[in-house]
């Protein structure tokens, strides 16, 4: 999810070719929600692993693009 326009998050889906969709919370509503910290407007990154009963199993404060997707899947395969 990001502050960026719907239009603006398809783009970067296409430009970087996603299978899945993104996520667009142009008033911040979400993110201020799920706290997430504003650095001059833009939301900081941070991912939230959500179990099956709707409940945040896990908070990644600090994401590194490099390894995120391998520690998000190895995490997932223990919420119930």
């Amino acid at each position: 999810m990001s502050k960026n326009t719907v239009e603006a998050q398809a783009k970067f889906a296409k430009k970087n070719a996603l299978t899945f969709g993104l996520l667009a919370d142009e008033d911040g509503e979400v993110i201020k929600r799920y706290g997430v910290d504003l650095a001059f407007g833009i939301a900081k990154r941070k991912s939230f692993l959500i179990d099956s009963k709707g409940k945040i199993a896990k908070v990644y404060e600090s994401v590194s693009p490099a390894k995120h997707a391998r520690e998000v899947a190895a995490d997932f395969a223990s919420v119930p």
